[in-house]
């Protein structure tokens, strides 16, 4: 839209789909800063992995947003679960948005850890990322989380968004713009994104995003001998104190279980040295 006398417009090119039904707009989006406060929860919510609660200061403040970053296969999809299956559980809906994995695979992803998707309080939106408008997208996930009324928001992946946003400043525009509209409605929302090294990553993610999250998770491999282990460091916390050790984990029969401590002396710790996580 270039002009409109007499009142304001959001400028820029806005997006739109033909279908049988006519012709569906949907606005750009970009939220400009606001100034006036808004409320903020106090109550902190669980990861899901209670070791990994204790990293980050006893879980996530409530609105706050999340980058979980690493190579493929390193759990990022696994750990949005745990946060998502944890909190329907606690009565708090939650929406896995996903441009991954279809529901019957995610389904035979959740079967192997004894999780369902057939339960209350969890919605799964899943959009292949072949034919997608980043803009219908957005919007579809907004009417999806005010009418189950979700707390939490898994969003697997970014780098799916990335490219159907067609250039780094547009999404950089509308990572901003939702993870300003899910905290001003106290809304949880946890983000992939994938790291292309293997070993030894220096860098997050190849664009800004990660300064938009409020907290930022990295997952990594390392060679243990003859094996390849998973690590987890929180990278950065805002607001909040976070433990910066790098931590090692395995995925089991109950998800992520998580090397909190070195201490053999915990009764918490089984025979392998590694905490007890229950499953969320």
């Amino acid at each position: 839209m270039k002009k409109l006398r007499g009142s304001a417009f959001r400028s820029g090119q806005h997006a739109y789909r033909l279908t049988a039904s006519g012709l569906h707009l949907f606005p750009r989006l970009a939220d400009a800063p606001i100034e006036q406060d808004y409320p903020m929860g106090e109550t902190r919510l669980s990861s899901g992995i209670s070791a990994l609660d204790q990293m980050l200061a006893d879980g996530y403040w409530p609105g706050a947003s999340t980058l979980i970053a690493g190579p493929s296969g390193s759990g990022k999809t696994l750990m949005g679960l745990h946060f998502v299956i944890n909190g329907a559980r606690q009565g708090q809906p939650g929406v896995i948005a996903t441009l991954q994995e279809n529901p019957t695979q995610l389904q035979r992803v959740l079967a192997g850890f004894g999780w369902s998707l057939h339960q209350p309080n969890v919605e799964v939106m899943y959009r292949s990322p072949v034919d997608i408008y980043i803009d219908e997208w957005v919007y579809q996930l907004m009417d999806t989380v005010e009418r189950i009324k979700a707390r939490r928001v898994l969003i697997d992946s970014l780098g799916d968004l990335r490219i159907s946003a067609g250039d780094e400043i547009r999404f950089h525009e509308f990572t901003y713009s939702i993870v300003q509209r899910f905290s001003r409605q106290g809304v949880s929302v946890l983000m992939t994104s994938e790291i292309l090294r293997l070993f030894g990553s220096e860098r997050i993610s190849d664009s800004e995003v990660s300064s938009l999250a409020d907290n930022v998770v990295m997952l990594g491999y390392q060679r243990e001998g003859d094996t390849i282990g998973r690590t987890m460091a929180v990278i950065k916390t805002r607001a909040s104190r976070h433990d910066p050790m790098v931590r090692r984990f395995v995925i089991g029969p109950e998800g992520i279980v998580l090397d909190l401590v070195p201490d053999t002396e915990d009764p918490q710790r089984n025979d392998d040295g590694l905490a007890s996580v229950p499953s969320p």
